[in-house]
Formats: structure tokens, sequence, C-alpha cells
């Protein structure tokens, strides 16, 4: 039986996530676990009064192409052992889908454990990460100064840095909408420092958030409005060389680091990050601020194995969107105008992360080449696919 999760089961939706995550919450982290909680809406699979799998939605908002989306973050779906393999997950995933287009979510991002098995269910990638492993010796410095570093601690920093990444996230797509209690309780303690770039104008225009431990300093978060402030960052981490062996910074895939430093043949590792799934085709097609272009309207052929109410053909025409849905019995010839793709592949296309040209070369698209050259044209020409945070 699935129900929602309530504060009475807080204990054993712990218990659980200990053991399927290998970790152990401290008693003084207890209090602050169990507020988390609070902030979610989690869904239990039981048998009789024991919980054997669950699932967490953290109700949340991202930017796609300067637009707010609603988002519903999937995270810590866990299960006992004695009970895998029995669809308890998969039936959590779809009552969980479920909820939320009740809610009217938009989209739903997760960070998979295995990729092959969120696609099973709709979700495709949106976003690799980056992260650059820097010896000592390459610690060379750049003839560069446009600026200063300020230290702030991180009370001080909270409304220069909010105010930094909000100016960010409007060049770049897909990100996470943080507010204050997402800052305190989540992106600051990733690390113990942070340093501000103050502009010969003495403007904040970029912010650095690092760690510094056992010889080696991780970046946890680099943001700039310029990307010329990165050769001040980098100059900075360079003070830092008589106190470390190894520098981990944690970047994007397209980051531009390595065009300034000294020595660009640095360890460099790009992995796919998060995935995401549009929950409602037609809500987000509404929403999405496509630059619509002459009348020749654009068709879209939807499939979605696990979403029936996204099973269907789009049309946009202008500043409408209409939308057809087979019943049963009609036929089920693929159609002959438009484009034809699965939930995820279009979720991947409209966030910026995939290039619906090689898609289509790759048969995961399929239709009219004028109507592909028409969704290339009308899709918004925004920065990166990209997400910093982690749930």
């Amino acid at each position: 039986m699935i129900r929602v999760i309530t504060n009475e089961d807080y204990e054993n939706v712990l218990k659980l996530s200990e053991f399927a995550f290998q970790y152990t919450i401290a008693e003084n982290e207890l209090e602050s676990a169990i507020k988390k909680l609070d902030k979610q809406y989690i869904l239990g699979e039981f048998e009789k009064d024991a919980l054997k799998a669950k699932l967490h939605i953290y109700p949340l908002d991202v930017n796609i192409k300067n637009q707010a989306f609603k988002m519903g973050g999937v995270a810590s779906v866990a299960t006992w052992p004695e009970a895998r393999r029995t669809r308890k997950v998969a039936q959590l995933i779809e009552e969980g889908l479920h909820w939320m287009n009740t809610k009217e979510f938009d989209i739903s991002y997760l960070h998979p454990f295995y990729v092959p098995f969120y696609r099973k269910f709709g979700w495709e990638l949106i976003c690799s990460d980056k992260t650059y492993t820097i010896q000592k010796e390459d610690l060379i410095f750049l003839h560069s100064h446009s600026g200063n570093i300020v230290r702030k601690s991180k009370e001080e920093a909270l409304p220069s840095l909010m105010s930094i990444y909000r100016s960010f996230t409007d060049n770049y797509n897909s990100m996470l909408i943080r507010d204050e209690s997402w800052w305190t309780e989540v992106v600051l303690k990733k690390g113990e420092h942070v340093v501000f770039h103050v502009s010969e104008e003495n403007e904040e225009d970029g912010y650095l958030i690092y760690s510094l431990k056992n010889r080696e300093l991780i970046v946890h978060e680099v943001i700039v409005l310029n990307e010329s402030i990165k050769k001040d960052f980098w100059n900075f981490i360079c003070q830092h060389d008589s106190m470390i062996s190894t520098v981990k910074w944690k970047s994007y895939d397209g980051d531009p680091l390595t065009l300034l430093l000294p020595n660009p043949r640095v360890q460099t590792n790009i992995h796919p990050y998060f995935m995401g799934r549009i929950v409602n085709v037609q809500r987000f097609l509404e929403k999405y601020p496509f630059f619509i272009q002459g009348e020749k309207p654009l068709i879209l052929h939807v499939s979605d194995s696990v979403c029936n109410w996204n099973n269907g053909s789009f049309f946009l025409e202008g500043e409408t969107i209409k939308v057809f849905q087979k019943k049963e019995g009609t036929c089920n010839n693929s159609p002959k105008k438009g484009l034809r793709m699965d939930i995820g592949i279009l979720t991947a296309v409209l966030l910026g992360h995939l290039d619906p040209i090689q898609l289509f070369k790759l048969g995961t698209i399929q239709g009219e080449e004028q109507q592909l050259k028409l969704l290339k044209d009308i899709i918004p020409p925004l920065g990166s696919s990209l997400l910093y945070d982690f749930f």
C-alpha cells in the first residue's frame, strides 16, 4: 500500500535512508534532518505497518529560458533489499508523477543512481558537470588585475551571493531558483570560505565558495558575471600554493576555464549529472517562451509510457497550442506531418541540452526536416543547461 509519509514515520524513513545510502546521522544533526523532511512530500510503500520503500519530492522552482517553472525534485529513492525487484519503486515513481501533475508541477529533476532505469520512466539527461584536478606545479599566476578579492563570513555574504547568482541565471539555463533557506541549509554548507570579486567600479561581480583540508583546495562553486573575472580567482587560488598539493575545481560542461590556464592540459572529468522530464506537456509548452515566427505551425507528436495525459499531438500556432489525443480504437499509424519524439527527448531539447538536429540524425527525433528547422529556430538560444545544486 502506498501512502503519504507523516511525522510518525520519520524515524523509519531516516533508518531506511541511513541503510540505503550508507551514512549515519549524528545525534546533533537529527533535529535538522527532521526539519528537512517537513519541507518534502514523501511517499512510502508499506506492507501492513512496515515501510518497505520510499520516494521524496522537493517542491522547487527552476529558471528555464528566463521563465520560472515549478519543479518537483525526486530524491532519496530507497528500498530495503528484501523488497527489491517487486515494482515498489516503479509504483512510487508513477504515483509521484500523478501527484506532481495534480499539483501543477511543470517538470521534474533527479540525480540518477542508474541512467537506464530512470529513462524507462521518461527522464533524460539535461546537464553534465565538470571537475578540473590541478596539481600544485600548474598553479602559475596570470597577468591580470581587474579588481580585488574580498573575504566575508557566510552571514555577511548571503545578500550578495543571492544577487550575483540571480543575475547569473539570466544568461544560463535550467538552474535552481534558490530561496534564502536553500542558501543557508544547502549551498553554504558546501564550503567553509566565501570570497567575492570586487570590480574597479567597486561592484561585486563574482563569488567563489571553497574549502581547504588535507592539502587539497576544493572549489565548490564559482559564479561570475564576466568570464575574465576567473583570472583573478585563479590568481587567488595560486596564493594558496604553500598550503596545498591539489586543487579540485567543480564546474559545468561548457565552462571555458582551460582557455585561461597557463597549462590547459589538466585532468578534466566530465560526466552526466542530472536528469529531467516534463510532467505535463501542454502546461509546459504554454509557459515556454518560444520565438514564434510566421504562421506555419510546429507539430509535435509526443509519446510518454508513464504519463498518459502527455500522449498526443501538440500544434503550436502563434500564441496558441492545440492538443489532439488519440481515442481507443483510432488508427495507430505514424503521422506523416510534424516531429515525433518521446517525453525525455522533448525535455532535453527544450532545456537546451541536446541539439535536435543531431537527434534527428540519430533517429530519436523523426519527421519532416522543415519542421525540424522550425523547432530549431523557435527555441530561445540561451546559455548552457547547467545545475550547481544537488538533492
